[in-house]
């Protein structure tokens, strides 16, 4: 499992409103994991879903390890929600409600949510069917609307994005209008992984990483120094035809 380097920061009130269709899609689609992650395992601890330039996430806690082999499950789950074309309904508590209600419920992540707000702002939540979530919104008008979404792997994350609180399982997905833009999405991010220089250059022995030099530094194998050479005498043979002289500074 990969671990998630930070959290979305919250958005105010005014960008939520502001948000697009697909990201109000996204949004509702974190909200139907969540609803078929707690069907299935009635014990997870919910922390946040919001939408993210790809797709969405939701953070939980509970003693079940996920794999990729829960994926099925869970969105077969979630195509149940789905199919129930619930209305998101949006309410408001008093902070004291809001409090007691997860306390009630064990959901200690969502009562330290719940203190974040602001004192003044509206405390808001959203329920569809038997889920009811601490959140500001916006969202589209039933989970009905939320026809072609796929999970996509999972990450660790600490809560709060700090490593001395607890690891928290994140759960990433991303949801589209329809399975036409979902799957042509799909396709480009599969052929975008065989173009990934990491692949090709473990695949052809060029360059090789080793986290005992470091993160990111290329120890370069005897093809990949050969294709590093001849380049770099391209880039000589170019520079020198072109007028430029050589400077070394220490």
């Amino acid at each position: 499992m990969q671990e998630a380097k930070h959290e979305i920061e919250r958005k105010t009130l005014e960008e939520r409103h502001q948000m697009s269709d697909l990201e109000r899609l996204r949004h509702s689609c974190a909200h139907v994991l969540a609803a078929a992650v707690l069907r299935i395992w009635p014990d997870a601890k919910l922390d946040i879903g919001p939408p993210t330039d790809e797709g969405f996430y939701y953070d939980f806690d509970l003693e079940h390890r996920f794999t990729p082999d829960d994926f099925e499950r869970i969105e077969a789950e979630m195509k149940k929600v789905a199919k129930e074309n619930q209305v998101f309904e949006r309410s408001e508590m008093t902070r004291e409600k809001a409090i007691t209600h997860y306390e009630n419920s064990g959901q200690k992540y969502k009562v330290e949510r719940v203190n974040d707000i602001p004192e003044g702002e509206t405390i808001t939540f959203h329920r569809n069917g038997e889920f009811l979530d601490l959140c500001a919104g916006p969202h589209v008008p039933r989970t009905g609307n939320v026809k072609a979404f796929k999970l996509l792997r999972l990450a660790a994350a600490y809560y709060r994005g700090n490593e001395n609180n607890p690891q928290l399982q994140r759960i990433y997905g991303t949801a589209f209008k329809n399975k036409t833009q979902l799957n042509e999405w799909l396709e480009a991010q599969e052929e975008a992984r065989k173009r990934d220089h990491r692949k090709i250059g473990r695949e052809q022995g060029l360059f090789t990483l080793s986290p005992m030099v470091g993160q990111g530094l290329v120890l370069w194998m005897p093809k990949g120094g050969i294709v590093r050479t001849e380049l770099q005498n391209f880039m000589q043979s170019e520079l020198m035809g072109r007028g430029y002289s050589p400077v070394f500074t220490p």
